[in-house]
């Protein structure tokens, strides 16, 4: 009778070791994987007033993802049309979007396009995750919109 109760209990700790295990590597893969498929900026809304794109980003990684905005790198393109010019929120012409957070930029077209009514575009936003540490890598996210 103890043979079979330490069996059934060998049983069972078994069990709920594989369970664990289990879940444990699938938080991993899916982890990884959403870097992988460019899911940790998500597009929450976009609108504009005529002048300005007012564009609300979602970070939905476990760090930081940072827009750098320095010289004639722009960040944000549209096609047809062109480069974004961010002009606010702006620290040291970054824009940082803390992990688990959203951020509304505001940005205005450059050169000689302007947002036009009717006007189907893709936005292509180009930024940095993890930018201070060894695992920094480029994160992509393509949106369209119709200027309103």
């Amino acid at each position: 009778m103890l043979l079979v109760a330490v069996a059934v209990a060998a049983v069972g700790a078994y069990f709920i070791w594989f369970r664990s295990f289990q879940t444990q590597t699938q938080k991993s893969v899916q982890e990884q994987s959403s870097g992988a498929l460019g899911g940790g900026l998500q597009m929450v809304s976009m609108t504009d007033d005529g002048t300005n794109y007012y564009i609300v980003l979602k970070n939905t990684t476990g760090t930081n993802i940072r827009f750098n905005q320095v010289g004639t790198n722009r960040p944000i393109t549209a096609s047809p049309g062109g480069s974004l010019v961010i002009t606010s929120p702006l620290v040291d012409n970054n824009v940082s979007i803390a992990s688990q957070s959203t951020v509304t930029i505001t940005a205005n077209p450059t050169g000689s396009w302007k947002i036009t009514r009717g006007n189907t575009r893709t936005f292509t936003f180009n930024a940095i995750l993890s930018p201070d540490t060894a695992e920094r890598r480029a994160e992509t996210l393509v949106y369209t919109y119709a200027d309103s």
